[in-house]
């Protein structure tokens, strides 16, 4: 289990708050009104020098960045670990550098509403929110669009890349050995787009089977633009089509709810109407569930919600309506 620093934040930063959200909130420059609107996008998006924009109705960002040379290490025998990487990454084994930190890029997927998952272990495969990533570029004066993983192959059999999209994990929460705080994985590996699950610290994850074994990635020099070339690269985020009568809404618990079993009462509750969604703490005496399917079924868990397991005291049920995304596959505990 790990503390989802990043993901939750936007929550309203409650509950027990690490120690980077500490020194964000004790700062003068934190204090000022508007800050944690503008750092958690609920105020409209800006595009900054960086070339980095932020659509949160279109749900996707794009920034810029540059095509790298391939095989500059020959032993690497044109083998690539990453396809994305900001400066002073591992920029030898990857298709694209860009100028925006990992911080930066986090910061702008939160605001397209994604929140992190759990990166790859132990045989199981990454797991988190769907984002389908596109290489934008001008070639003689022709628009090119192209998926990233259209942009690889296999080095063995040269065969293509199977399409798909692509897991934000959000990396994970890592000690700076120089400064000792507390930042992403990503800030200090400089990693953004992994291919391999022996790494976990990039933001996004490649959730394709082969992803446990290394060193089978190759460029597609047919598809990539020349070294130095300059590219757009545009995440989306990936949502299901949601049926007719579908209904979400975030459910507020406050009383004695920690500690008596009301994450897996309401896990167990959803799971049985066929629900999907989530439940977490947030810090003492208060529990938030996202809830989303058949309008009923929902209706159904927020009163079973009100009451909750034999050892809650239940004080108060505060419902949210939200839109229904169809993003979420089954009801988890998040942590």
């Amino acid at each position: 289990m790990r503390p989802r620093f990043f993901s939750w934040w936007p929550a309203g930063c409650r509950g027990t708050l690490p120690v980077l959200t500490l020194v964000l909130l004790l700062s003068p420059t934190c204090r000022g009104a508007g800050f944690f609107d503008k750092l958690f996008g609920r105020q409209p998006a800006e595009t900054p020098a960086s070339g980095l924009v932020v659509d949160p109705a279109g749900r996707k960002i794009s920034f810029p960045a540059t095509t790298l040379k391939q095989g500059k290490y020959l032993e690497l025998k044109g083998a690539i670990e990453y396809v994305l990487v900001s400066e002073g990454g591992k920029e030898y084994e990857s298709l694209f550098v860009t100028k925006l930190t990992p911080r930066e890029i986090n910061l702008a997927l939160m605001q397209i509403g994604l929140r992190g998952g759990q990166p790859a272990a132990q045989g199981r495969p990454p797991k988190g929110r769907k984002v389908a990533v596109f290489m934008e570029y001008q070639q003689q004066g022709r628009a090119v669009r192209q998926p990233i993983e259209a942009l690889m192959t296999h080095l063995k059999t040269n065969l293509p890349v199977s399409p798909g999209p692509w897991i934000y994990t959000g990396s994970l929460p890592s000690r700076d050995p120089v400064s000792g705080k507390i930042l992403l994985q990503a800030s200090l590996t400089h990693s953004i787009i992994g291919l391999h699950s022996t790494d976990a610290s990039p933001l996004l994850q490649n959730p394709r089977p082969e992803q446990a074994q290394e060193n089978i990635y190759g460029a597609n020099l047919k598809a990539l633009p020349p070294p130095g070339a300059a590219v757009r690269l545009v995440f989306e985020r990936v949502t299901a089509p949601v049926p007719p009568g579908v209904k979400r809404v975030q459910a507020d618990i406050t009383g004695r709810v920690t500690g008596v079993g009301f994450r897996n009462f309401t896990q167990h509750q959803a799971s049985a109407l066929g629900l999907t969604g989530y439940v977490r703490n947030m810090g003492e005496d208060r529990v938030t569930a996202m809830i989303e399917g058949p309008a009923d079924k929902v209706a159904q868990l927020v009163t079973l919600l009100k009451t909750g397991p034999k050892a809650a005291r239940v004080a108060q049920v505060q419902i949210k309506e939200l839109k229904p995304e169809g993003d979420y596959e089954e009801f988890e505990i998040e942590y």
